[in-house]
């Protein structure tokens, strides 16, 4: 079945232009905690090497240290408002907040921010400015004492008390901080004077931890980034660059997802590394552990897909295709599958009413490139078994003289209320000329229940809105600056 859809084509004309940036040198409830059900099952994982390091990083004497992780909770944070992490929650299947009025009609532009732009000659080309992939927008609702803490000065975002800041770093290696409203900063950028790609976070438990991936080198440094927006101060900085990896490859375009209760992070690299990091008392220490693997048809290291946990089990899918169920207590592999070609989109995970846990995830056209067939499906969060596929061709050979996938390389987006049943992809460059497709699927049969075609690809990952009466309406872009807004049922 074809969809209708409403397509507004935009054209904005950037202006970009320096500005200043800071360079790094409420009473709630207790949310009840819903545990998994049911473990999942171990496999065999003889074609796995994986190896375990642990190493303490401060300037004092080093001495032994236990993480006090147990398991992520049901819910991110306390604040459900907010949006703390790419996909908005450690299941990443909750991308937007709120309702909207009615059904919508068209789409307004509201304002414009005008970033930096880097020109910047790198090996790997100048990287301008604007947001990459995958680069979506933080909303955090502070209090008034925290913002006050972030140095923000406006005193009538001071008082809102239901006022937004949106966060989002930039290609040009700025992290900015706008009132969503208006569309105006609520103070100064923070620069790690690199191309930022990945989305950044902002620590669940609101005590002003910011953490940023860096996606390409300019300087020295190459690695990932956490800084206190309180104290205004870099607090950790990881070089990618490990003797310990497999890779010589130092990005962080993964979204890191931290424990509220315990504090631990959990960040994947580019390096093949994942990372399990805690501070000590004070912040004076820090512990890191760090998971590598290795396998016989591992012919690409790196992570640039973000983990999806539920409970203590985090699901990560790397550039070879691996997908990989981890026990983040232990940081030992539960089971792995073979995902058939790189996987940079990140894995959904969605609970259904008989309480199992399912994975959603597609794959690439890329090592098989040219030609060959993209790959969606549904799989066992318990023991890795398909339920599932659903497949269209992808063009995985260069486009416009440069690299560039075929295949699935935006998130997926699990239906809710009314679309409760369904299930959203998106396949890019599905032919020769580019074009991409929008698949909307039965999540318990698998039966497409209607496609959308795009003149031309994305890879942007698609949002749910909602209206009062539960109706689900997407939307979404693509490469050519069109806005889709599609009837979600």
């Amino acid at each position: 079945m074809r969809k209708s859809l409403f397509v507004l084509p935009v054209f904005i004309s950037f202006i970009f232009a320096f500005s200043s940036c800071n360079n790094a040198k409420q009473s709630e409830d207790e949310i009840v905690v819903e545990q998994i059900k049911t473990e999942p099952k171990f496999q065999p994982v003889e074609n796995l090497n994986f190896e375990l390091s642990f190493q303490t990083k401060s300037n004092f004497d080093s001495g032994t240290f236990e993480s006090n992780f147990q398991f992520f909770s049901k819910y991110y944070s306390r604040d459900t408002t907010s949006i703390f992490c790419f996909r908005g929650n450690a299941q990443r299947n909750n991308p937007s907040r709120g309702r909207i009025s009615g059904r919508p009609i068209d789409i307004e532009e509201k304002w414009v921010y005008t970033t930096a732009y880097d020109t910047t000659t790198t090996e790997y080309g100048m990287w301008g400015g604007g947001a990459g992939w995958t680069g979506q927008p933080l909303l955090i609702n502070w209090t008034k004492e925290q913002k006050e803490k972030l140095g923000i000065e406006n005193q009538l975002f001071l008082e809102n008390d239901d006022a937004m800041e949106l966060i989002i770093g930039s290609l040009c290696g700025d992290v900015y901080f706008l009132d969503a409203q208006t569309g105006k900063e609520t103070r100064d950028c923070i620069s790690i004077e690199n191309p930022i790609k990945g989305t950044v976070s902002v620590d669940p438990r609101k005590n002003g931890l910011l953490y940023i991936g860096q996606g390409i080198k300019h300087g020295e440094r190459f690695g990932a980034y956490i800084y206190d927006m309180f104290q205004k101060q870099e607090l950790l900085y990881i070089n990618g660059m490990d003797a310990f990896s497999y890779r010589g490859w130092a990005a962080f375009d993964s979204n890191p997802i931290i424990d509220r209760k315990s504090g631990t992070i959990f960040w994947p690299g580019e390096n093949g590394l994942i990372y399990k990091i805690n501070f000590g008392a004070n912040r004076k220490k820090v512990y890191i552990t760090k998971l590598r693997y290795k396998h016989k048809n591992l012919v690409r290291q790196g992570i640039e897909s973000s983990m999806a946990v539920i409970d203590k089990y985090g699901f990560i899918a790397d550039n070879c295709g691996s997908i990989l169920c981890i026990d983040l207590q232990k940081m030992e592999v539960i089971w792995n599958i073979d995902n058939f070609d790189d996987t940079d989109a990140t894995i959904v995970i969605d609970q259904e009413n008989n309480g199992s846990y399912y994975l959603y995830i597609g794959n690439e056209v890329d090592i098989r490139e040219p030609f060959s067939l993209s790959t969606f499906r549904k799989i066992d969060a318990r023991d890795g078994s398909e339920i599932w596929r659903v497949e269209r061709p992808g063009d995985g050979s260069p486009f416009m003289e440069k690299t560039n996938s075929g295949g699935v390389l935006a998130t997926a987006l699990m239906g809710k209320h009314k679309g409760d049943s369904l299930v959203y992809c998106l396949f890019s460059r599905i032919d020769k000329a580019g074009r991409g497709e929008f698949v909307a699927i039965n999540k318990y049969s698998g039966k497409e229940k209607f496609t959308v075609e795009y003149n031309i690809f994305s890879w942007s990952s698609p949002i749910d809105l909602y209206d009062d009466e539960g109706n689900i309406y997407i939307f979404s872009t693509d490469v050519a600056r069109n806005l889709y807004l599609i009837d979600g049922y």
